[in-house]
């Protein structure tokens, strides 16, 4: 009786304590649905039950959020040649390449920091027979309207795991990630040294909502990481500890459940419960991120560029409307050029189409495109029997406009200079540049009246001035009053100088009777 009771036991321990290897990672094309579960559904469960021959059922977790980890070629990520530069290996780039990395998978779609973005971001690992290590990370910086490919290395690589994994398996390894963007005009660099200890501390079955695992293995691991950031010269750090508990079967490459809590005070609390699962028909929820948050007019290009990073979870289609005419785009996290400054809305439509019938989330947002550098100039400067407009970018259109009557155009006037008729009016241009229409503000042009100034009398007074000035005849009827300073740019709209440095100014003022101008001291 006591053989067969024996017999029984080492049948069950063999059978139940597995050996995870190598093999049995993850590799090149592998895939997988992996479901996020709602806080309201783990909150109640105690995930740090451990021990031998244990059986865990979760399965009444309920996902929120779905998406799909895929590992790929690491030479198809994109980065191989920027990692090459960078590196210095400009004539053996594959062999160096192939011989530190084999494997890779996105670990983010789109990331916001402080003034930069990261889009497209990828892990760079090397799994082999004793360990899976991560060694780069990939990813398209965007920032000061510029996206280019960055790489960096673990100056220490982080080994996840040591394999192969046994039942009672524990071990500490350190890692250090560096990185700087002082080179692409970002004030901030940030280092990271973490210290992951794993402990296989049990085994036995599993249940999750996608189905039952007879034979799993339990991990623990804890991961203490000290993060210094320095940003426009100030230093900060971060310390983080968070304990990971992870359930393994040999028939998938990834863990099949993955809890992940932080330490709150010696207490640790889950945030985040994923797990291997079918494809589902869930809600799709849009969202998205841009850097800058308000995009600006560059001299330059004529345009401004934005950064757009996607948020959204639950979809497989993405379509964007970015509100100034332009067709849309379905890229994940589209980087978008616009020409004309002003507010434009942003409409992001989020589809599941695993779902019958599709399911659609919408998220609108506006932003603006300001022009600080005044590149579309509106300004009119107004002559003596004319009007220039001051904008004269290449293919510049003009159209002058009648004030005083609706502004509608006035037929042949779409020159950059404006005669208009020997009328009192008012005037504005309409002017269109790289498809951007805008109208200045009206300008009054009154022609020469029936009173001759004398251009060497002076009729403002006091001059010099400490900052009010009169007309010599208060009967006269002033209708418009420009000042300019030595570089002839316009200043001032009045006859009150009290703001305005000591200086020498010309003073033009448009009146019932016709127009003057005189130099004017300003004390």
């Amino acid at each position: 009786m006591k053989k067969i009771t024996l017999l029984l036991f080492f049948f069950q321990l063999s059978f139940s304590q597995i050996t995870y290897n190598s093999t049995d990672f993850a590799s090149i094309t592998d895939s997988y649905y992996i479901s996020s579960a709602s806080a309201e559904s783990f909150a109640t469960f105690d995930f740090t039950i451990t021990g031998t021959n244990t059986n865990w059922d979760y399965s009444a977790l309920v996902p929120q959020t779905q998406n799909q980890i895929s590992w790929i070629n690491p030479n198809n990520t994109g980065y191989k040649t920027t990692w090459c530069f960078l590196n210095g290996f400009l004539f053996n780039c594959n062999s160096q390449f192939n011989a530190n990395f084999n494997l890779a998978n996105q670990v983010a779609e789109g990331l916001q920091l402080p003034q930069f973005g990261l889009t497209n971001v990828y892990m760079h690992s090397n799994v082999s027979s004793t360990n899976y290590s991560n060694k780069m990370i990939g990813a398209n910086v965007s920032t000061n309207g510029q996206t280019l490919p960055l790489t960096v290395d673990y100056t220490s690589p982080d080994i996840v795991y040591q394999f192969p994994i046994n039942f009672n398996d524990n071990y500490t390894n350190s890692s250090v990630l560096s990185l700087d963007l002082n080179a692409l005009g970002v004030p901030l660099s940030m280092t990271t040294n973490s210290q992951r200890t794993n402990l296989v501390e049990g085994w036995g079955s599993l249940i999750t909502p996608f189905g039952t695992f007879a034979n799993t293995l339990k991990m623990k691991t804890t991961l203490v990481e000290n993060t210094s950031i320095i940003y426009n010269g100030q230093t900060t750090e971060i310390p983080r500890t968070t304990i990971t508990y992870k359930w393994f079967d040999t028939s998938y490459g990834t863990p099949i459940l993955e809890v992940t809590g932080e330490v709150v005070a010696t207490q640790w609390i889950p945030t985040s419960v994923n797990y291997v699962d079918n494809r589902r028909c869930l809600e799709p929820i849009a969202g998205f991120l841009n850097l800058p948050l308000t995009g600006d007019i560059d001299a330059t290009t004529q345009n401004a560029t934005v950064t757009f990073i996607n948020t959204s979870n639950n979809y497989d289609t993405l379509s964007w409307d970015f509100g100034d005419g332009t067709p849309v785009s379905t890229d994940t996290n589209p980087i978008h050029t616009f020409t004309c400054p002003g507010e434009n809305t942003i409409t992001l439509t989020a589809t599941n189409t695993f779902c019958q019938p599709n399911q659609v989330d919408v998220f609108t947002i506006p932003i603006t495109i300001t022009d600080s550098q005044n590149v579309y100039n509106n300004n009119v400067t107004v002559g003596d029997a004319s009007l220039l407009a001051d904008r004269d970018l290449v293919g510049t259109t003009y159209q002058w406009l009648d004030c005083d009557n609706g502004n509608t155009p006035i037929p042949g006037a779409t020159g950059q200079t404006f005669t208009p008729p020997l009328i009192n009016g008012n005037y504005a241009v309409q002017l269109t540049t790289n498809g951007c229409v805008s109208v200045s503000d009206c300008y009054s042009l009154i022609p020469l009246g029936t009173i001759d100034f004398d251009k060497t009398k002076n009729y403002l007074l006091p001059n010099p001035t400490k900052g009010k000035l009169e007309i010599f005849d208060r009967a006269i009827q002033i209708n418009k009053v420009y000042v300019y300073n030595i570089l002839g740019m316009q200043v001032g709209n009045s006859l009150d100088l009290s703001t305005n440095q000591a200086g020498i100014y010309l003073v033009k003022v448009h009146t019932d009777k016709g127009f003057f101008q005189q130099k004017v001291v300003k004390e």
